[in-house]
């Protein structure tokens, strides 16, 4: 399949967007160290720009509602590098936070342009395909983001790295401009009663628990590894901390391939099953490992996330045969809370129990993954 102008600016603007929302990452310690915050009171950096990602659904189905695409990503992507500009002016802590705060408000928008835009432009026989491409692209702006992060800031200082990726905002503005093709923006909002029919059927609450556990531990260690790195080697930089996240990059091919490995074990649960294995082995093998261990494991936690999370929103959508888009929209929901509060709290429990501590908690988590894969009756 050739790839249309048109789609190529979209998946262009997906990459730079998504890795506005990881850029400050890598640089967590050093943050927290010029101003003088917690690892736990670091993450609000990460938290502010998720939570309002987790109530779009909910919010954002009231306000976006037949909005240009086109128009929303030029006022959107303008009003985004205005933001991280202005980090350059920041000296308190509070003026990061707020300005986090206001790109995520920005980024729902955003990433519903996007992902219409990128829908809008596949042949009816390729819809699979090109959202295939669409989450390709998000898994490398996640990437992107936190390597530029680690990069600008070993090689300037923090201010630059959120400058840097202000101004590469400005790429998919000027691309957007030489876009012709438009379309509405069809954002499925969620309401009450078609949410409680949802949240009625065991399979889905189950689904649920295991996306929240599984993806609160994972957005704890992306988080919390920085400073871990930070104790066991206090003049690491922002940039080897950045190159931790390699491992991120495995979620391309493992969310690509999930569906032949569903097809081959013929059981969804084995698949989630194998998965929850491959992200525990990495987790207790943090107990274990130094620095280039740190990094190797990290492909293990990667690839056992991205094939539950691939999985679990190909099973949601199979069995949804009403209300797909409230199901949808709750996962989206419950995927990106899950991610806040996995940002936020495991910074104190960190603070509170050292990494070792914090570590044994994350796997009672995953043992609640376990416990509603295991109670889970796909057929």
């Amino acid at each position: 399949m050739i790839l249309s102008r048109n789609l190529l600016v979209a998946l262009i603007a997906t990459v730079i967007s998504f890795s506005t929302l990881y850029v400050p990452q890598p640089m967590l310690p050093l943050l927290a160290q010029t101003f003088d915050v917690s690892a736990g009171k670091a993450g609000l950096l990460m938290t502010v720009a998720m939570l309002p990602l987790a109530i779009a659904p909910i919010v954002y189905g009231y306000i976006l509602q037949a909005v240009p695409a086109k128009l929303m990503l030029i006022v959107a992507l303008s009003l985004l590098a205005l933001d991280q500009v202005c980090f350059y002016f920041a000296s308190e802590f509070w003026h990061l936070v707020a300005l986090r705060l206001a790109q995520g408000l920005l980024l729902p928008a955003i990433f519903t342009a996007l992902m219409t835009y990128c829908a809008s432009m596949a042949p009816a026989n390729g819809v699979r395909r090109v959202m295939g491409y669409y989450i390709g692209a998000t898994i490398l702006g996640g990437f992107a983001g936190r390597l530029v992060g680690g990069v600008i800031a070993s090689a300037f200082d923090w201010h630059s790295a959120f400058v840097v990726i202000g101004l590469a905002q400005l790429l998919p503005l000027l691309l957007l401009l030489r876009v012709d093709a438009d379309t509405d923006i069809n954002f499925s909002r969620i309401d009450s009663r078609s949410a409680l029919r949802v949240l009625g059927n065991p399979n889905y609450r189950l689904m649920f628990v295991a996306l929240a556990s599984v993806f609160f531990v994972f957005s704890g260690i992306l988080n919390i590894v920085p400073f871990h790195l930070r104790d066991l080697d206090p003049g690491a930089t922002p940039l080897l901390i950045s190159l931790l996240y390699l491992g991120y990059l495995v979620g391309a091919p493992v969310s690509f391939a999930s569906e032949a490995i569903s097809r081959r074990l013929r059981d969804e649960r084995s698949g989630l099953f194998i998965g929850l294995a491959l992200h525990a082995f990495g987790l207790v093998m943090l107990l274990l490992v130094a620095y280039r261990g740190l990094i190797v494991m990290m492909f293990f936690l990667a690839a056992g996330f991205f094939l539950i999370h691939a999985l679990l929103s190909g099973l949601a959508n199979h069995l949804a045969r009403e209300h797909k888009g409230v199901v949808n929209g709750l996962y989206v929901s419950i995927y990106y809370f899950s991610g806040a509060l996995g940002s936020w709290l495991p910074g104190y429990l960190y603070d509170g129990l050292q990494w070792q501590g914090m570590i044994i908690v994350f796997l009672l988590i995953l043992g609640l993954a376990a416990a509603s894969i295991r109670c889970f009756r796909p057929g």
